[in-house]
């Protein structure tokens, strides 16, 4: 009775001292021993002992680890004696006879076994046929880390180890783990026992076993300091589409080893799994659609040994900046294609994620800075993995290829099987180039949303055979108040004769000015007209020789007709368009303008359509009642003020499109006068109104007849002609005397909108 007394007590101090560590304070684990046996398909339980050498760093009886869903049996240490352990949730406490002293090394030997936990992608996956592997995390649990699944453990990013690992199988599968294979030991009782080791420091999450009826296919990579096997276990039935899958395994890794250094680990590695894709350090989580016989699948193949580097060698310090991990790999798993393919494969990858990420980034409710990612969005795809990728992306272009890759060797020699931050990252690619790197994490990283760059030209002097131009640059942001130190930014000028010069502009904060020396008139300037930067804008661009058509955010140029070929550009800005107008009642777009470039070459036509829509993610913010009347303006440049060209309006308040028979370079945006402020409430159906445009005269008509005032209005809502009517169905006014331009008809209380030509 006292002795049972004695161990609940124990049992209930051992569980006091758990709530007040964490897993692994005041101790490091260097090493894991761990060995599993009694795999069983049916009930899908294990049994299982780990050895787990630690190395104090502060005087401490009580060492806290992490278990999830496993029962421990036993627990001991060697030199000193378990005063008690105690489970509660995921934690197991183990509490020595006496303190131990900081920098003493013992080893902590748990028992253990059970059902252990899994979930919809992570944990100990049990695959059908009787195959079974882990998934070093969890994306619905929260730490993600499922290490702590299938061994007790200090599971998280930091607190890395060194690997044994004794798994022992009937005879009639073999257990793919990490690391090196040592021995199959053949126990003589139907079972053997696989012994691999993993010597470099990695995190729990990173190591990995899997089990099953595999078959292996070898290879060898001649590496820049070692040959490097290459293998890759899949199922029996698989192995006829394992060589057309990897096909460039080699090609990949050392297109890796040429940018970031000596491959890091042991053998290039990669298993057939239910569910994928992992990075388990030398043994990849291959989903086994993914392996297919051709290289429709490769970016997995390229993403996963990325890893290798980017988040096995070199490891965020929490899932806050998973980037560092994910969005990385993503990257390379694109970026490996100039290697193997070339640039255009790339950039094909590349523009359209670019996209993606340019709309994901204006909507308000994705405004999250990239390097504080929330637990339940740690591997969102367009939030992490894809973003990420976008910003390295630019990151490379900012900084300028070499400069790139020679800052991120360094980086990873730095912190090699360690931890980072984004700081640490930023810090690193600064020391090495001598790039100051602050502006740009503040920018991209560290600030949510994404950055605006506004270009144009402000002064062209001949100067001999070449011109010296001036640029005024404009940053403006989308998302929380920001504004960008150490802008830079592509700058592409197109020339009067059809040459490209681009030129790399750089200023601090929001305006600034810089000179070039161009080799060729300009006829326009563009930021970022190859799509290297996130930035918020989506561009397409067409070089035409024959009828065809360009279309980008709400915006059609059709070529009707092109005698030699028309080079066609459309930019649609996701910002207010500067130097707002000014005329009363006129309201221009908040979120959105175009940029068009048109140049002829020989002869052409090029119609554009603009589209406007009520309640849509871009004109929303203007049209809102009927009492909103829609205009669309265009100006050449920025010393031009904003006015109308002819057009033609097919639709209604809400939604309808302009037609501009011949659009210009230029930009256009769409804005609406609000009738409200003019009294104008439309309780009266507006007249046919023709033609539309007119240069000689105009002629409504209406039902039944009427006596009243017709009132014409500029662009600039002034009043400028009246017109009394006695009793008719009809009016015809002159406008051969106006200016050519916008109007605005009042008939009654309708307002409707004149082109005068």
């Amino acid at each position: 009775m006292k002795r049972t007394f004695l161990l609940v007590l124990l049992t209930l101090i051992g569980f006091g001292r758990a709530l007040a560590q964490t897993p692994g304070e005041g101790f490091d684990a260097t090493h894991y021993e761990i060995r599993l046996w009694d795999f069983d398909f049916t009930q899908r339980t294990l049994q299982g002992e780990t050895f787990i050498d630690v190395t104090v760093t502060a005087p401490t009886d009580t060492f806290v680890l992490e278990l999830k869903d496993l029962t421990v049996t036993d627990a001991a240490t060697e030199s000193y004696g378990v005063a008690s352990f105690s489970q509660e949730g995921d934690l197991l406490t183990l509490v020595t006879d006496e303190t131990v002293g900081a920098g003493e090394t013992l080893t902590l030997d748990i028992r253990y076994g059970g059902s252990p936990f899994s979930e919809t992608w992570g944990g100990v996956e049990w695959w059908g046929s009787g195959y079974v592997y882990t998934l070093g995390v969890g994306f619905e649990s929260q730490p993600h880390n499922l290490g702590k699944t299938w061994f007790p453990c200090v599971d998280n990013f930091t607190d890395k180890a060194s690997y044994s690992l004794y798994l022992t199988v009937t005879n009639d599968k073999k257990a793919i783990c990490g690391g090196n294979l040592v021995n199959v030991f053949d126990n003589g009782d139907g079972t053997s026992t696989w012994h691999w080791e993993t010597p470099q420091q990695i995190a729990t999450y990173h190591i990995s076993f899997a089990i099953g009826d595999y078959e292996k296919w070898e290879d060898t990579y001649h590496g820049v300091e070692r040959d490097i096997p290459v293998e890759v276990y899949a199922k029996p039935s698989q192995m006829g589409h394992v060589p057309g899958t990897f096909a460039h395994v080699k090609d990949i890794a050392a297109a890796y080893e040429t940018w970031f250094g000596p491959y890091p680990f042991n053998r290039i590695g990669y298993v057939s799994t239910g569910k994928g894709c992992m990075e388990s350090t030398d043994n990849i989580a291959m989903a086994a659609d993914i392996i297919n016989g051709n290289t429709s699948q490769e970016e997995y193949v390229a993403h996963e040994l990325s890893h290798m580097y980017f988040g096995n060698l070199v490891t965020c310090d929490d899932a806050s900046d998973m980037w560092l991990n994910e969005g990385f790999a993503q990257f390379w798993g694109m970026f490996y294609r100039t290697a193997v393919y070339d640039e255009a494969n790339f950039q094909s990858k590349m523009t359209p994620t670019m996209n993606t990420i340019v709309s994901w980034c204006k909507n308000q409710n994705n405004w999250i800075p990239l390097n504080d990612i929330p637990l339940d969005k740690t591997y969102d795809t367009k939030a992490v993995y894809e973003r990420g990728a976008v910003i390295a992306n630019t990151m490379m272009n900012y900084m300028g290829r070499e400069a790139f890759l020679e800052g991120l060797r360094h980086y990873l020699d730095t912190y090699a099987y360690g931890n980072v931050s984004s700081e640490r990252m930023r810090d690193a690619l600064s020391e090495a180039t001598g790039i100051d790197m602050n502006g740009f994490f503040d920018t991209y990283v560290f600030t949510a949303g994404m950055p605006h760059y506004g270009i144009e030209i402000a002064e062209v002097v001949p100067n001999g055979n070449q011109y010296d131009v001036k640029l005024r640059m404009h940053y403006q942001h989308i998302g929380p108040s920001h504004v960008g130190q150490d802008n830079r930014v592509e700058v592409t000028f197109v020339g009067t004769d059809g040459s490209l010069q681009t030129e790399m502009a750089h200023w601090n904060g929001v305006e600034g000015e810089q000179a070039f020396t161009l080799d060729a008139e300009p006829l326009a300037v563009y930021a970022d007209f190859y799509n290297h930067f996130h930035d918020a804008k989506f561009d397409k661009n067409l070089t035409a020789t024959a009828p065809g058509s360009l279309s980008q955010s709400d915006l059609l140029l059709s070529v009707k007709q092109v005698t030699d070929s028309v080079r066609l550009r459309i930019e649609a800005h996701l910002v207010a368009p500067e130097d707002d107008p000014e005329i009363p009642y006129l309201t221009l777009s908040t979120r959105h303008y175009w940029n068009v470039l048109r140049q002829d070459f020989g002869t052409s036509q090029v119609q554009g359509n603009f589209d406007y829509h009520y309640g849509a993610s871009y004109d929303g913010d203007i049209i809102h009642t009927a009492n909103d009347s829609v205009v669309l303006l265009y100006r050449a440049n920025l010393d031009d003020p904003w006015h109308t060209v002819p057009y033609t309006v097919e639709g209604n308040w809400k939604i309808g499109t302009f037609t501009v028979d011949e659009v210009m370079t230029g930009q256009y945006t769409v804005g609406v006068i609000d009738k409200a402020l003019l009294g104008v409430n439309e309780t009266h159906e507006a007249p046919l109104l023709y033609p539309n445009p007119a240069s000689e005269e105009v002629t409504l008509r209406w039902d039944g007849k009427q006596s009243g005032l017709i009132s014409l209005y500029n662009q600039q809502l002034q009043l400028v002609k009246t017109h009394r009517y006695q009793s008719s169905d009809h009016a015809t006014i002159p406008v051969n005397d106006l200016v050519p331009g916008l109007y605005f008809i009042r008939h009654h209380d309708t307002l409707q909108k004149l082109i005068v030509l």
